[in-house]
């Protein structure tokens, strides 16, 4: 029975074999038929509920395939925000009050500051976060999540002193005297961050439930969570099996946690509406924002190049035991270095088990050889053109011109005929909404309008795309989503203005108006 048809929109579907369309009708949550008004119209009966679009236009819901979906809410729910602050000075304060204002706290806690968009741009120490709150132990997380500030009390509870050797893959920082500088990078944040108590199932189920209302609002009906521990895989699966997941979740396992020596084992392989879990995750390298993506040549006016979190051996062993369990991969990869040290190991892999759609996240700095054997071996690349705009100003004070113009070089990566997806690795980046990752693909510019590889732009139909089926595709997941057509679940979003009036204004963007999960309507109000 046709339970309910949407007629007189302007849908892009999505679908290369029928892009455009005037009507669709749900039953039981999919789509079984896509149209035009009269042959859709057709199929109604007196239990079907019609709705007229009224020329809006209608898009496949769209699909974050990299945001760390409990982050998100754990800025929202447990964790000071940091994101936006201007110098050492606001982020002191705001620590301070936070203190103030939550005195039982045993451990304070923030994310979020870019220390390019201080005045000195120098990275704060110890004695920085020991001039406010020097009582109990405050950990402050750099915006990428790869470098973490702690104060003396931190150091204390962490067992941490001049003694201490750095993990592989790992940086800790001193003063040049040979005095800690509290400040730790990569694997070594895990010696400061795994000794702070672990989140609750209850906690960790009130930040993806806020989350998660906010991604519906912003149109976002599919997400990738890429980096999860086996406690939050548990809480995922648990939301799931009671009804709590209105957005569908790809869970990808860590495979290796910072600053342990050992790998954890592999996950129990899931599979539902709503939850999936059959990918694992590894980091090659750092943040290019903090400059520990790792590099061949040294980044600007510097000698650092960054940090290589694997060695190869061991990296191609733990890969290849998740291979051979019929587990996709994903790795994280920004710097060339990085680049190469992944494509390399994905072709040994690919010599030995031939399978498709492994990932690389990010893929900052990719040669046109990595992008062919990208192309040969079907490797997915996941980008995130937002961070062109919340992240330029590092790109530009930390790369010359010829590897600024080259930076997330995503029209090169679908010229090379390589699955795109779009995601926004929130909560690195403040704004998760797609359509401002759309504007930032088709703009290629900064906060302050500067236009970083203007080379790299891509069009609105390509960017539309990569967040849609592209997406769908990187997790293997095209057969039941991505597009609009039959047999897809009916998630999909409304807006009021045509996409083509992006090409002409694309700095005037009206934000999705309504997203609908299993042809049921999200009832928060969109207010991106």
């Amino acid at each position: 029975m046709i339970e309910k048809i949407f007629y007189n929109g302007n849908i892009l579907t999505q679908d290369i074999s029928k892009p455009a369309a005037s009507a669709f009708a749900i039953s039981r949550g999919k789509i079984v038929a896509v149209g035009r008004d009269e042959e859709i119209l057709s199929l109604q009966t007196t239990q079907s509920q019609v709705s007229d679009l009224k020329l809006q236009t209608v898009l496949p819901g769209f699909n974050d395939a990299h945001i760390h979906l409990w982050k998100v809410g754990n800025l929202m729910t447990y964790l000071l925000d940091l994101r936006g602050v201007r110098s050492i000075g606001e982020m002191q304060q705001k620590l301070l009050d936070y203190a103030r204002k939550n005195p039982e706290l045993d451990w304070i806690q923030a994310r979020g500051f870019n220390e390019a968009l201080f005045p000195d741009k120098r990275m704060p120490t110890k004695h920085d976060l020991d001039e406010v709150i020097s009582d109990r132990p405050v950990s402050v997380i750099r915006v990428c999540a790869h470098q973490v500030i702690a104060n003396a009390k931190a150091l204390e509870a962490a067992g941490i002193s001049n003694y201490t050797v750095a993990p592989q893959g790992g940086e800790i920082k001193k003063f040049n005297n040979g005095e800690l500088k509290g400040h730790f990078t990569e694997t070594a944040i895990g010696l400061v961050l795994g000794k702070i108590r672990s989140y609750t199932p209850a906690e960790y189920r009130e930040m993806i439930l806020a989350a998660q209302g906010e991604l519906l609002k912003a149109g976002i009906t599919s997400a990738t969570d890429p980096a999860v521990m086996p406690d939050l895989l548990e809480v995922y699966k648990s939301m799931d099996r009671n009804g709590e997941l209105k957005i569908r979740v790809n869970a990808i396992a860590i495979r290796l946690p910072d600053g342990a020596k050992q790998a954890l084992p592999l996950p129990e392989k899931y599979s539902s509406p709503h939850l999936k879990i059959d990918t694992v995750k590894f980091f090659a390298d750092g943040g290019l924002s903090g400059k520990t993506a790792a590099m061949y040549q040294p980044y600007k006016n510097s000698e650092e190049k960054g940090v290589l979190r694997l060695e190869k051996s061991f990296f191609k062993k733990l890969a290849a035991e998740a291979q051979e369990a019929g587990f996709r991969i994903a790795t994280h990869a920004i710097g060339d270095a990085a680049m190469d040290l992944v494509c390399e190991v994905y072709q040994e892999l690919w010599n030995e088990f031939h399978m498709e759609k492994n990932r690389i996240e990010h893929v900052g700095f990719p040669s046109q050889k990595n992008l062919e054997f990208m192309h040969h071996a079907n490797v997915i690349a996941v980008m995130q053109p937002v961070f062109i705009r919340e992240l330029g100003k590092n790109f530009r004070d930390y790369l010359e011109e010829e590897r600024l113009d080259k930076v997330y070089p995503i029209r090169s990566v679908l010229h090379a005929g390589i699955n795109l997806a779009f995601s926004t690795d929130a909560p690195v980046v403040n704004d998760f909404n797609p359509l401002s990752g759309i504007q930032c693909a088709m703009q290629r510019r900064d906060a302050e309008g500067n236009e970083i590889g203007a080379d790299e732009k891509i069009s609105m139909d390509d960017a539309l795309y990569s967040y849609t089926m592209g997406s769908a595709i990187a997790n293997d997941d095209e057969s039941n989503r991505g597009c609009i057509s039959s047999g897809k679940w009916a998630d999909f979003v409304l807006l009021d203005q045509k996409p083509e009036t992006w090409q002409k204004n694309v700095n005037d963007i009206n934000p999705v108006s309504e997203t609908y999960c299993n042809g049921e309507r999200n009832q928060s109000k969109n207010s991106f």
